[in-house]
């Protein structure tokens, strides 16, 4: 059995995708950008490298937060304020109460099953906690992991040994926790190099990379309640 689970934030509960749009748009129409399918995906694929490079330590969260609204003005000749953008942006997407349809169910069931959890996210700390006030997803936690706060990103096996002590110094255990993410790169791979169980939620069926193996494959957020309760039915078996 596992005594926590580290659940990853942006694509596991919360909905990102839905949250970024929603935010983008707004923002968008501020700077008079068209808010359309083109400039939402011209972002998201910027957004998306730029995270990647952020996951690899070519870039730090600071630059991060503006790099990637001045890379999208540059691609479409706007002169605007990437800094002031990237406030606004934040600002906004702190308000979003986007999560997947699945995920309160699941996390109420793993709380009456006295499972402990913690969140672990790369995500700016603004951002997530904002978004765990107004999905009211706080409670669920014992301990908040964002690597903003502690210095450390996921996937380096730092995080995880700090994640950890975070549950430790919070008064629980993570003798032998399992990680719960959807990004191979950040979450399969730091559960690899940390010697963590891991299990990808695959939402949209991306490819299996056979260099990040995760130790359990999911499709929906509840598939996962059926591994905790088959893992507890030997534990059971096992006395």
């Amino acid at each position: 059995m596992y005594d926590h689970l580290f659940f990853d934030a942006d694509g596991t509960l919360f909905d990102f995708m839905a949250a970024e749009r929603w935010a983008l748009s707004r923002v968008f129409n501020e700077v008079g950008i068209p808010a359309n399918d083109d400039s939402l995906a011209t972002y998201s694929r910027i957004n998306n490298g730029i995270w990647l490079e952020f996951e690899q330590g070519i870039i730090g969260m600071t630059e991060l937060k503006t790099e990637r609204f001045r890379r999208f003005f540059t691609r479409y000749g706007v002169s605007g304020n990437p800094h002031a953008t990237a406030h606004r942006y934040t600002e906004i997407l702190g308000e979003s109460s986007h999560l997947y349809d699945d995920a309160i169910e699941v996390l109420d069931a793993i709380e009456k099953r006295g499972i402990p959890m913690s969140l672990i996210t790369n995500g700016i700390s603004t951002v997530q906690r904002g978004r765990l006030e107004a999905t009211g997803t706080r409670h669920y936690f014992m301990a908040i992991i964002i690597s903003e706060e502690i210095g450390i990103q996921k996937p380096h096996p730092d995080y995880f040994k700090k994640a950890k002590e975070l549950v430790v110094a919070a008064g629980g255990s993570a003798d032998h926790p399992l990680i719960i993410g959807d990004s191979p790169t950040s979450d399969i791979k730091g559960g690899l190099d940390s010697g963590i169980d891991t299990c990808w939620v695959n939402r949209f069926s991306m490819e299996k990379d056979p260099e990040l193996p995760a130790t359990y494959e999911i499709t929906r957020l509840e598939e996962l309640l059926g591994i905790l309760d088959d893992l507890n039915q030997l534990h059971i078996k096992d006395k």
